[in-house]
């Protein structure tokens, strides 16, 4: 199954597989539909700016029930002009991210106490929102509603980022400094922990859980763990990944081989698709190298 693609000199801004489509975000304003199989090309499509930015208005209604896929699924996230939007499956929960955070609920806006917003995952199904701040803490929100803010097991480092990846329903909350990562669960509870021995860039979860796969800052090597408990499981160099993998188009360049990874995802189905400057590609678990399983002695 394993196909590639170079659509631009430049970086892809987001990958996300959405119905056994692949959509890439070639700007933040456009995306362009591929067969998650075979990358046929099957639509593109072009985010028109809202006429009005007064969320009370209808015409800021009209332009959130638009923002759905072709064939009729709700976006997950957008880049917008001051705000990032954070959608939920049904489009009836909207997450506003800017320098603080604002969810609109059945028509009713609140403002979730957070200070020092940085970084925000947003569970689409039931609508978990797990936040980590400036202080090293995860907020975790259900809805509108603060279930509490909790340590996190680790101190920010100041060169790397904090991510947040949520699965579906909330049950598995992924955090990391950037050198580090922990499995929390919704009540704050810190479930595993591992130091990673390397800075992580990119971190995804499947919408299930069960995968979590990451790349890093230098080596090019995309890795994935058990989304149970952290142990790792498969890892490939990316660059290996696009040059074994089925090129679509009669013509296209090769990404260059130290480039970091700007997009990387994962399915239920452990299908992971990534992109390198403008190249995309899409494999599957068994085009990675297995790594040995912990065994007790007997």
């Amino acid at each position: 199954m394993a196909w590639r693609l170079h659509l631009t000199n430049q970086a892809i801004q987001r990958l996300d597989i959405l119905n056994k489509r692949l959509a890439v975000w070639t700007k933040r304003d456009r995306i362009t539909y591929y067969d998650l199989k075979n990358g046929v090309l099957l639509e593109e499509q072009t985010i028109e700016p809202a006429r009005s930015e007064d969320r009370t208005s209808d015409i800021w209604q009209t332009f959130i029930s638009e923002l759905k896929t072709p064939d009729g699924h709700y976006l997950p996230t957008l880049t917008l002009n001051r705000f990032i939007l954070h959608l939920s499956e049904d489009g009836g929960l909207r997450l506003y991210q800017s320098e603080g955070l604002k969810l609109e609920n059945e028509g009713q806006e609140y403002t979730l106490d957070v200070p020092n917003v940085a970084a925000v995952a947003l569970d689409r199904f039931l609508g978990l929102i797990a936040v980590i701040d400036g202080e090293s803490q995860l907020n975790i929100f259900q809805q509108q509603i603060k279930v509490g803010t909790f340590d996190l097991p680790f101190q920010q480092t100041e060169y790397l980022r904090p991510m947040v990846t949520v699965s579906h329903g909330g049950t598995s909350i992924f955090v990391s400094d950037g050198q580090q990562i922990a499995l929390m669960d919704s009540s704050g509870t810190v479930k595993r922990k591992l130091n990673t021995y390397y800075d992580i860039r990119q971190m995804a979860c499947s919408p299930d859980g069960k995968y979590l796969v990451t790349s890093d800052m230098d080596s090019g090597v995309i890795r994935v763990y058990n989304g149970e408990d952290l142990t790792p499981t498969h890892q490939r160099f990316a660059i290996d990944l696009v040059a074994e993998a089925t090129q679509v188009q009669l013509m296209a360049d090769m990404p260059p081989i130290f480039v970091a990874l700007s997009a990387l995802t994962i399915d239920n189905d452990a299908n992971i698709a990534f992109s390198m400057s403008g190249v995309v590609c899409v494999t599957e678990l068994s085009s990675f190298d297995e790594l040995p399983r912990p065994q007790t002695l007997l």
